[in-house]
């Protein structure tokens, strides 16, 4: 919920990819209600877990690792990259180069691939496109677009201001050969561009005919009560409405419950969650928020250096479909 060098705290209510190579599959699906509070950016630095008991090291080393699972998180050391690998397949930290503990390609070694994400408009012109392409690192395969422009504390780019830069952030996917993702939008309050983010997207379609963008980007940050068997099914229905509005994959690169009142609560949902995103073939990626998170309560899933918290074992051990 803050970009990775420009904290915000938390704003807004309630809230994506396309796999050239390797997808996922399976199925679900549902319709639409939200609650909650939510936000954008890479997670705080420090080692607080968020509430969360920190256990020891690594996940069963059985645990395979499937296409879909990430995490968005901006300061990952070598040994929190490993303690997430065993299921976690990759990673974003809202900008283009990799965090500096993993440089210069750790996380490959690891195993874990890097998102390039151009994260607002600010001086993008051809120059700076050109200047961002050379710099991101080789072997990326995949572009995230401007997060939360919706969002006044955030890129805070109006649909037509987004549409009128999008040029330049096609450039860039062009001259790397990446497929490229929407920009990641989420319900607003406060200082907002637009507060609904079905109606930012559908302005930024119409004022960008023709564009490329190859997946739909998407945060949701919502409650965790659910129907009372389902604790994500605020989340699902809010999916389930982004099916129904975009043919294309879908990329949830930050999600979380954000009122979780204990550790078990936020547990409780991203096992359901993590159930329905999993086997929802439209879903071709998620990020959970995030490493170590200060501004939502019991969503860390890094505790100290290298130790995943009892949410990151969760979400490590959580069940995934294959790669196909």
């Amino acid at each position: 919920m803050i970009h990775e060098t420009k904290t915000r705290g938390w704003v807004g209510v309630v809230m994506a990819g396309l796999i050239s190579l390797a997808a996922c599959s399976s199925s679900n699906g549902s319709p639409m209600s939200s609650t909650g509070s939510g936000g954008s950016g890479a997670s705080t630095s420090g080692s607080g877990d968020g509430g969360a008991g920190a256990m020891g090291g690594g996940p069963p080393s059985s645990q395979p690792t499937g296409c879909k699972r990430g995490v968005a998180y901006g300061y990952h050391s070598q040994a929190d990259m490993l303690a997430l690998s065993p299921a976690v397949s990759w990673w974003y930290n809202w900008t283009h180069v990799p965090d500096e503990g993993v440089r210069p390609d750790a996380y490959t070694t690891i195993g874990v691939e890097y998102v390039p994400m151009v994260w607002g408009g600010g001086g993008l012109d051809a120059a700076r496109a050109t200047q961002i392409a050379d710099e991101m690192p080789g072997g990326v395969r995949f572009l995230l677009g401007f997060n939360e422009p919706n969002f006044g504390e955030q890129a805070n780019l109006s649909a037509s201001e987004a549409a009128a830069l999008w040029p330049h952030v096609e450039a860039i996917a062009s001259a790397r050969g990446l497929e490229l993702v929407s920009p990641a939008v989420n319900y607003c309050g406060g200082s907002c561009q637009e507060t609904d983010p079905f109606t930012y997207l559908d302005d930024f379609f119409a004022a960008c005919a023709g564009c490329r963008v190859d997946a739909i980007g998407v945060h949701i940050y919502t409650a965790c009560q659910g129907d009372g068997t389902n604790k994500a099914r605020w989340l699902i229905d809010q999916i389930e409405r982004y099916k129904a509005r975009f043919d294309q994959p879908i990329w949830l690169t930050e999600f979380a419950c954000d009122n979780a009142g204990s550790l078990a609560e936020q547990e409780a949902f991203l096992v359901d969650a993590l159930a329905y995103l999993e086997n929802e073939p439209r879903i071709a990626r998620y990020a959970w928020f995030s490493g170590r998170a200060d501004n939502v309560a019991n969503a860390s899933l890094l505790g100290s250096d290298g130790v995943l918290t009892e949410l990151g074992r969760a979400y490590v051990a959580a069940p995934q479909t294959p790669c196909e």
